[in-house]
């Protein structure tokens, strides 16, 4: 299952902050076990711990004049500098650090009281702001003669810094953390993002296509998210240029056919004109002037609703519908409507009624003598029906289309120029509805137009096309 881009992407930010999460937590076990406040130094307190024990079997088996020199060797390569302090503040063993007030407070903490009763914490760590360096001290007990009892003296370790000596804080595991946590990341983030910049790349491309002239595109985009969508609009929008493009190169062709046979009569009747003054040639002169004038009516009447800003406003639908009748009705055809008294219509005045008569007139020209046509309107629908033979299934969207004739052999005396429902089309659109055919059982045709608003409301409470949208 596909979701959408933002969730897909939510997804993927939670995933790879439970994995950092996780990571950080187990990195965190293996670096403290005592608690937060002791996260960067625990390591550390288990080295020093070790170096007290190294320094406590040193100083059993070492004669004193010789413990300056165990440590030495204990500290070298260490870059640390060891020092062991009784209890008292007296150095043991080891150079003279010039200890400052408060290690040696820290070193003589509990001295005035019985060994046993004597309390503090094991570790100390100190600042030395005067000179910029630390004291880690280690309380631990040592035996400086043998069969005498343990007394509690420091270790005391000083080191420039607690983060750049390998001996306090070791990177390695850090660095092997963030390693791990970057390839996590990678894995989490790679195909997401891979998949929208091939996505985008795709959709770029197929754009660019488009915008050379190229409309068959292909983009390989699937998916219900946010990018499927997009490359499914421009797939569309691709096809929607094609077909604009192909068909007002159709349109200016078929344009130039329908003109050329007019004037080439017009231009042969010109000729006999001017030889003899024959009636016949003069009436012939007269249909062809007319049908150029049809022809380029329809022309205009096709453009003008893509030209002109239609002005909506409420219509009483069925004196409209009368007046078509009256009009386009004039060889007697059954025509009829059944439309309740009051019924309203957002639209453009001239562009309905002219859509209305052009489908009136072409229900009369090969549907009249079928039975009767009627125009009803009911929801937001206007219909005209007809008891005609209908139309093939292939040919119900293109008979929209400019200067096409489902009749191949259909000629402009015998079917028109084919601009009548293209002329429809762009009538009804102007005015914020569409359009479409379907046949009818068991014979005919039905022509619905869906207006933005449904013509059964009275004119007080029609409702305008922005509030109906």
């Amino acid at each position: 299952m596909r979701y959408r881009l933002g969730v897909q992407i939510g997804i993927t930010l939670a995933v790879n902050l439970a994995l950092l999460s996780a990571l950080g937590l187990l990195l965190f076990l293996q670096q403290s076990r005592t608690g937060l406040e002791s996260f960067l130094y625990t390591p550390a307190r288990e080295r020093v711990r070790e170096l007290g024990r190294q320094v406590e079997e040193e100083f059993l088996e070492a004669p004193p004049e010789e413990r300056t020199a165990s440590l030495a060797r204990i500290q070298e390569g260490s870059g640390l500098t060891l020092s062991v302090y009784q209890d008292t503040g007296e150095l043991i063993a080891g150079p003279d650090l010039g200890m400052p007030p408060e290690v040696t407070r820290e070193v003589t903490r509990g001295a005035d009281r019985p060994r046993g009763k004597r309390r503090g914490p094991p570790i100390f760590v100190v600042k030395e702001s005067a000179r910029d360096r630390f004291w880690i001290g280690y309380h631990f007990p040592l035996v400086l003669e043998p069969g005498s009892p343990p007394v509690r003296h420091t270790l005391a370790v000083v080191s420039p810094s607690l983060l750049t000596v390998p001996f306090f804080l070791d990177w390695r595991p850090w660095a092997a953390g963030l390693s791990l946590a970057a390839l996590v990341t990678a894995l989490c983030w790679i195909p997401l993002l891979r998949r929208l910049t091939r996505s985008i790349h795709a959709v770029q491309t197929a754009s660019a296509d488009i915008a050379q002239g190229k409309f068959d595109v292909s983009i390989p985009v699937t998916g219900s998210d946010e990018l499927a969508d997009l490359a499914g609009s421009v797939r569309r929008m691709a096809e929607q240029l094609s077909r604009l493009v192909h068909g007002q190169q159709r349109f200016l062709a078929d344009v130039a056919h329908e003109l050329c046979a007019p004037l080439s009569r017009i231009q042969l009747s010109t000729g006999i004109l001017e030889q003899t003054s024959s009636p016949a040639a003069l009436q012939r002169l007269e249909r062809d002037v007319a049908h150029m004038s049809a022809l380029v009516g329809d022309l205009l009447s096709f453009t003008k609703g893509a030209v002109r800003q239609p002005d909506l406003v409420p219509l009483d639908l069925p004196a409209l519908v009368e007046r078509v009748i009256l009009q386009e009705n004039d060889n007697g055809a059954d025509v009829g409507m059944d439309i309740d008294p009051g019924t309203t219509v957002i639209a453009d005045e001239e562009y309905l009624t002219r859509a209305l008569a052009n489908l009136v007139r072409n229900a009369i020209r090969y549907a009249g003598a079928d039975g009767p046509i009627r125009i009803a309107a009911t929801g937001n629908q206007i219909t005209v029906r007809d008891c005609g033979p209908g139309l093939p299934e292939a040919d119900h969207d293109m008979i929209f289309s400019p200067f096409y004739r489902p009749d191949a052999e259909r000629t402009p005396e015998t079917g028109g120029a084919g601009l009548g429902l293209a002329i429809v089309k762009s009538c009804v659109e102007a005015c914020g509805g569409k359009v479409y055919c379907r046949n009818r059982k068991p014979t005919g045709l039905e022509v619905v137009i869906e207006m933005v608003s449904p013509p059964n409301q009275s004119p007080r409470k029609t409702l305008s096309p922005e509030s109906t949208t």
